[in-house]
């Protein structure tokens, strides 16, 4: 088993007026635990989240040891300006530093890692945009694609799809789409289920709920 630790708040926001924040973690086990602090850039590619070493920001403290029942106070501060005309976008990835002579990875224990998103807002207003089409597979899946043309991130949380006189089309989505990325999700829609051209998307976001049309964009 990994070691159990809760971290509060799950996501940090800082601005040009805010350029410091505060994550705790705190530990659930009767054994202390050492972890490490660190900051990565954070990018999307063919909808895989890449991290890279940055300079951007400054985490303190960068290694520490949580005792038994107890909690660690981490700051996050930005080192650089923001973007005049769009959100920045980091992770602080949290590593668990097992004591020596602890196995990992075999069965017996695994190192706790947990990333946290960092976003930095922009001067000037900031927001995502998102389109969406779908096209149906040659095996019958319907493909849903959504894509984020606007300057700041959005967390798609769940999304129904509705063609008329069909049944409804319940996904948990769960994915962050940066500025500039795409997701897909494969809904496979029982026999009866038309190959409409033009379906209704209804969802949840961590900014609004939304309700668009999405015309087909393949056979």
């Amino acid at each position: 088993m990994a070691s159990t630790l809760s971290v509060a708040p799950v996501r940090a926001e800082l601005s040009p007026k805010v350029n410091t924040a505060v994550i705790t973690i705190r530990n659930q086990e009767d054994s202390p635990v050492t972890v490490q602090a660190r900051p990565a850039a954070w990018s999307q590619k063919d909808e895989q989240d890449q991290l890279a070493d940055t300079h951007d920001l400054l985490v303190t403290p960068p290694l520490f040891t949580i005792p038994p029942k107890g909690r660690q106070v981490v700051r996050i501060a930005l080192l650089r300006k923001p973007d005049p005309a769009r959100e920045l976008d980091y992770r602080l990835v949290l590593s668990e530093i097992p004591p020596p002579g602890v196995p990992t990875q075999t069965g017996l224990r695994f190192a706790l890692r947990i990333t946290l998103p960092v976003f930095v807002a922009a001067p000037i207003h900031t927001a995502a945009d998102l389109s969406w089409r779908h096209s149906w597979l040659a095996d019958g899946a319907l493909q849903i694609e959504a894509r984020n043309n606007g300057s700041a991130h959005i967390q798609v949380n769940d999304f129904d799809v509705q063609a008329p006189g069909a049944e409804v089309l319940h996904t948990i989505a769960g994915r962050y789409l940066l500025p500039g990325s795409e997701a897909h999700w494969q809904l496979h829609p029982n026999a009866g289920f038309p190959h409409a051209a033009h379906i209704t998307i209804h969802g949840h976001t961590d900014a609004a709920d939304f309700n668009v049309g999405s015309d087909s964009g393949g056979q």
